[in-house]
């Protein structure tokens, strides 16, 4: 029996909120289910008091947990679609990624994103829309 490899999904989390962010990460996870593939959602490993108290006080708990749990996966899929916002979080897990040789397909929307120098030397799929990175994603974990 194989086992379906394992895909981190990484996108702004600060300032939004927690239970719409898990619900928009549903709609991910039934997407790579349907493509054979599994999810880790970091934002679903943290409660969110931890999320919202500790990691002001102390980010490393909050860091080293999701870069541990991207270590662990096969893939990093990246949602890097609101305009005018700043990944720092998401750059950072993608520079990991990279230096980590983890496979990493990020779309950026409408957000011109796709034209920065950096993200697409770190990124191995760049597209504009969710269903083109879930199939690219699936493309790259599955062959």
């Amino acid at each position: 029996m194989t086992v379906a490899p394992v895909v981190y999904f990484a996108r702004a989390v600060d300032g939004l909120d927690r239970l719409d962010l898990l619900a928009a990460a549903q709609l991910v996870e039934a997407d790579l289910q349907r493509s054979g593939l599994r999810m880790t959602d970091p934002v679903a490993a943290w409660s969110r008091t931890a999320r919202d108290t500790s990691a002001a006080e102390d980010p490393a708990p909050l860091v080293q947990s999701d870069l541990g749990l991207l270590r662990r996966c096969d893939g990093l899929l990246m949602d890097m679609s609101i305009a005018d916002r700043n990944y720092i979080g998401c750059t950072c897990e993608l520079t990991y990624a990279y230096l980590w040789r983890i496979p990493s397909v990020v779309w950026v929307g409408d957000t011109g994103l796709e034209q920065r120098p950096w993200l697409r030397y770190h990124a191995t799929v760049l597209v504009h829309t969710r269903q083109e990175a879930i199939e690219a994603v699936a493309a790259l974990m599955l062959g």
